[in-house]
């Protein structure tokens, strides 16, 4: 799927679920998948779905976090089952890769606490998890950092989306003023941002 297909179902979810009552569910469900594949960034979600229901922004970052720790979790099941054997013969660039090692030596010098600046930062977490999966999977502790660091993450992007939409909407370019514009428009304009409870 090219990325301009794939940013047009992010929007057509995004906006159905935004004119309906799943939209938590959606951004949870979206940020599960988008952790999972590594297909698309979670705050492609979040922020959309921030610039729809501002008034919502807590409870979209929460869901997004929610599904983005899951998702993280998961792979840390999957990595443990498969090992470094697998992994490697999957991803082989990522042996002599820097960043790789470098979050490699933080997750092994500094546990659960290193994943959690991982997870609040824009650091790459998947080497964080492989080495998570296969070395020790302490799933509890594992999930916790994750969701805790990813609210934060989250939570700031949601919180200045709901805050300074304009400065969003040019950064965003064609999503806001193509698929999500005329949403957006009726939104402020007509039954309000979240009048009804959405």
């Amino acid at each position: 799927m090219t990325l301009r297909k794939l940013d047009a179902l992010l929007q057509r979810l995004i906006r159905h679920a935004a004119e309906g009552h799943g939209l938590l569910f959606t951004c949870l469900g979206l940020s599960l998948v988008g952790t999972l594949t590594a297909a698309y960034p979670v705050t492609a979600v979040v922020v959309p779905a921030t610039l729809l229901a501002p008034r919502r922004w807590w409870a979209i970052s929460a869901a997004s976090a929610l599904g983005s720790a899951t998702g993280a979790t998961l792979l840390v099941a999957i990595f443990h089952y498969y090992g470094w054997a697998m992994v490697y013969d999957w991803l082989p660039a990522l042996a002599t890769d820097p960043d790789w090692a470098r979050v490699m030596a933080w997750a092994a010098d500094y546990g659960i606490a290193a994943l959690f600046v991982i997870a609040a930062t824009p650091l790459p977490q998947t080497p964080a998890l492989i080495f998570f999966g296969v070395s020790h999977a302490h799933y509890p502790g594992i999930f916790g950092a994750m969701l805790a660091g990813k609210l934060i993450k989250y939570g700031a992007f949601a919180w200045f989306a709901s805050r300074f939409p304009e400065r969003f909407g040019d950064g965003l370019g064609a999503l806001v003023r193509g698929g999500l514009g005329g949403l957006l428009a009726r939104r402020r304009g007509g039954a309000g941002e979240g009048g009804d409870g959405r």
